[in-house]
């Protein structure tokens, strides 16, 4: 059933389930994580900055997600830039800049490092169940940071 809500409610409405994807990350909250995402492995799309770098379902996103968020300790993030576009009124748009970081812990050999990232980000929301779902994200690396990962990568 279509809601009756302004375009400003809408877009605060979003950008409140931006920041509650990722505060379920920083928390491990995994199943708010999940649920914040459509179910369907028909659907839902995914494409990371990091491995895998296919295109992932459902399952599979959540499946790094966990693996990913499971492995860093202290994470924080920060997001600016935040532009939400309403296409319809169950279709939403995000695109901004997310800055990560955290200690990636290796349990295997009792070390950490730190993780530090800076993103492009894209999440195409869809209003279903009364809430707003991800139906798709898309996550990429600035430019320079990509010339300055090439650069490191030459020198080993």
């Amino acid at each position: 059933m279509p809601h009756q809500w302004t375009k400003e409610q809408l877009r605060r409405q979003v950008k409140n389930a931006i920041y509650r994807i990722f505060d379920a990350a920083k928390n491990r909250d995994f199943g708010t994580l999940a649920a914040m995402h459509y179910p369907s492995e028909e659907i839902f799309s995914k494409f990371d900055f990091s491995s895998p770098y296919k295109r992932q379902t459902f399952s599979q996103a959540i499946m790094h997600e966990e693996v990913a968020y499971s492995s860093i300790t202290d994470f924080n993030y920060k997001i600016d830039d935040l532009k939400i576009d309403l296409l319809a009124q169950e279709v939403a748009i995000a695109t901004f800049h997310l800055e990560t970081g955290g200690l990636f812990v290796n349990d295997y050999r009792f070390e950490g490092s730190p993780a530090r990232t800076k993103l492009r980000a894209t999440m195409v929301f869809l209003w279903k169940n009364d809430q707003w779902l991800v139906v798709h994200e898309h996550f990429s690396n600035f430019p320079e940071d990509m010339e300055r990962i090439q650069e490191k990568g030459k020198t080993k």
